[in-house]
């Protein structure tokens, strides 16, 4: 039986996809309509989903890897409140 070398690289990079698809967790996220922001430290990759400009909405980060704390505050400089 002949190799299919294009098979193999198809299933190769769909299973990469689905890795890093399941590896994605969302980081910092909220500060809108009065609620809490939550940060967090990613070990891997962080990328800024939102905060490009105030149209845009409250900042949202996506970690791909494991995330290793979260922490919430009441707004982004302000004192730290309970995660729900």
């Amino acid at each position: 039986m002949r190799a299919r070398p294009f098979m193999t690289v198809a299933l190769v990079a769909i299973l990469l996809i689905a890795l890093v698809a399941l590896s994605a967790r969302v980081c910092a996220d909220g500060g809108a309509m009065a609620s809490a922001y939550r940060t967090c430290s990613c070990q891997g990759v962080e990328w800024t989903v939102y905060d490009r400009t105030a149209a845009d909405g409250p900042r949202r980060t996506l970690c791909f890897g494991v995330v290793r704390s979260t922490a919430c505050y009441a707004s982004r400089g302000g004192p730290e409140v309970p995660c729900r």
